[in-house]
This record gives C-alpha cells, structure tokens and sequence, in this order.
C-alpha cells in the first residue's frame, strides 16, 4: 500500500491512491468481428487512480476506508473484477500518439465505454457506468457515475471495481496549459500535472486554460487570470462569457436593454457594447453572428468583422453557407460575404 498526499483547496492533505493489482492477470476478450483485440495482460505496476480523497469533505474515516481499499498488493493475488460480459467492439477512436483510443459498444439499452492501449489491450474496462471525456497523453478523464476521475493508463489493467472504489471531482475538464479545472463541493479551482493544487484560490465560476489565460468569477466579480493565478484584467461588466478562444463577450444592462461587446485575452475591448444579440462562436466557420440595431452581420474569431452588419436578417452558417435577406431579396452567403448558389 502506498499513496502521495497533495493538497486540496482548504491546504489539508489529501491522497491519490496508487493500488497494487496482480502481477499478471487475464483480460477481457472485447473481440471484434472474430479478431481478439484483447492478450493475456501483464500489470507489475501500480494503477494510480489520480482522485482526492478529502478532509474538507468527510472525516478520517474517509482515510480509513482508502486504506481497506488499497489492501491488495503484488504479493496478493486478488484478480480485478471481470464480471462485465463479452461485448464486440462496435467503434475504435482515434489513437492518439501513445496508441490509446476510446471504444465503445451496446448491449440491448446499454453503452458501455473503455479505452484500449497501442496493442488493442484493454487498459480501462468496458462499463456502462463510465463515459471517456478525454485521453490527452498517457492520461484518461473519466466521468463514472457522477464523480470525475484522472487515470493514468500506463499503469496496468484499470477495472470497473477499481473505478467505482475511489472518491472523485464533483466535476473537471481536461488539463489545458498544464491545469486542469475541477471541483469540489461547488468550489472550483485547478490542479497541476501533479494533481495538486495550482494555487491557493478557489472560485465561484472558472474555466478551463487558453493560451495562458483563463475567465474566473469571485465574490461575484469576473476577472481574467494567467496560470500562476495572477489577475491579468478585472472585468466590470454584468455577465462575461467565452466566445471563441481569442475573446469573450462582456454584456452589461443599459436603460433596460442587454447590450454586447467583447474583450480579448488581456482584457482589453475589442468592440463597444453596441450589439442587441450575439450568437455562439462557430469554430468549423470561424464566425460570430451579430444583431445590432435590426441589422445583422458576421464577427471572426478576433472579433473584428468580417461581415458587414447591414442585412435585413441573416441566419447563421449551416454546411459553409448562411441564408440572408437585404433589401428583400433572400440569397446565401459564403463566410466572406460573396454570394454563392443555394
């Protein structure tokens, strides 16, 4: 049995489990069209479940019961639970550059989810409990049930036991800029490649890294902070929210009326507050449609418009193309203005 203390948002200690599994053990067969992707897996290193188990949240108990969980060692030859069915592959994801992929299939009702390695070994066991939000690298984001958990996947055969035996993140996104959002009982902040905390603070809203910058709220202000926790820009408006990855929108209430703007990542304005509505970011487009005084137009990633805001209405682009109308007469648009077929 052993564990790594790091600290949670309160500075108390808090673990990651790191839990011994046999020294050899048979996996799953998860075979697809009569092909086993599935060998005999060899697992002499710890699965190391990267989740807290925290004072803040629950007692010393809650360290007792880790410690009756972490009972198996290499010396005890206690398999991991195989009890979930033979189930074909129905879809293999992307690899990424260190081989690891999602795969998924259905029983009846059920999806399951797991992730497999470069040789098609399963590293993460197929459940119908767990959803794969992210593998970047040699580490997994796991949703089980309602808790959110960080698996490192080089570690040997991770079970739906092992999943199912650890505490988790009330939420989390993957690591960006080296940081990782998460939360705990309402309170968000981040945590290193390490797992511990980044620094002290703790928000009532954030999101997760881009280029070096990140959108939190506190004492219900908003403020862009960099990724040593400093704030780079205090944002005075009534609600801030991300567009694309190169600016948020920033909406202030004026004589009655919500009216738009946006600020880029030092916070900095971009545009006045000058827009009636906004819709979402599209990334595939790169565009963001604009309503100003009844007339509509397209903004770039940047903000800047690309698109003058002069037609009578405009829909937003669907497939490269956005229907418009101006001066009654309704054609199609390409994402730079020019007009093309329907």
């Amino acid at each position: 049995m052993k564990h790594i203390d790091v600290i949670n948002q309160e500075g108390k200690p808090a673990l990651i489990i790191l839990r011994m599994l046999p020294a050899s053990t048979d996996a799953e067969n998860i075979g697809k069209s009569g092909k086993n992707f599935m060998k005999q897996a060899t697992v002499n290193a710890a699965v190391a479940i990267a989740t807290t188990l925290l004072l803040g949240c629950g007692s010393q108990s809650d360290f007792q019961s880790a410690g009756k969980i972490q009972a198996n060692s290499q010396n005890q030859q206690q398999a991991p639970n195989m009890d979930s069915p033979q189930l074909p592959v129905t879809k293999i994801g992307p690899r990424n550059e260190y081989g690891f992929a999602k795969i998924s299939t259905r029983k009846g009702d059920d999806y399951y989810e797991g992730i497999v390695d470069s040789n098609g070994d399963e590293v993460v066991q197929l459940s119908s409990r767990m959803l794969v939000n992210d593998i970047t690298g040699k580490l997994a984001l796991i949703q089980f049930e309602r808790k959110f958990l960080f698996v490192p996947l080089e570690g040997g055969f991770v079970s739906e036991a092992d999943l199912e035996s650890v505490n988790g993140f009330q939420y989390a996104e993957p690591h960006q800029c080296g940081l990782a959002m998460v939360s705990i009982d309402d309170s968000r902040f981040y945590i290193n490649s390490d797992f511990r905390k980044a620094f002290d603070s703790s928000f009532e809203f954030a999101e997760s890294f881009h280029h070096n910058r990140a959108l939190v709220m506190s004492n219900g202000k908003y403020r862009i902070i960099d990724t040593d926790g400093n704030t780079v820009a205090d944002l005075d408006y009534d609600q801030v929210s991300l567009q694309s990855e190169w600016c948020w929108q920033v909406i202030n209430k004026e004589n009655g009326r919500f009216r738009s703007g946006f600020v880029d990542l030092n916070g900095k304005r971009i545009t006045e507050l000058v827009y009636d509505r906004v819709g979402y970011y599209d990334p595939e487009v790169k565009r963001i449609w604009v309503c100003q005084d009844q007339r509509y137009g397209f903004l770039d990633e940047f903000a800047k418009t690309v698109i003058p805001v002069k037609y009578d209405f405009a829909e937003v682009f669907d497939r490269g193309k956005a229907r418009v109308v101006l001066n009654g007469r309704t054609f199609f648009i390409d994402p730079e203005g020019n007009e093309v077929p329907d």
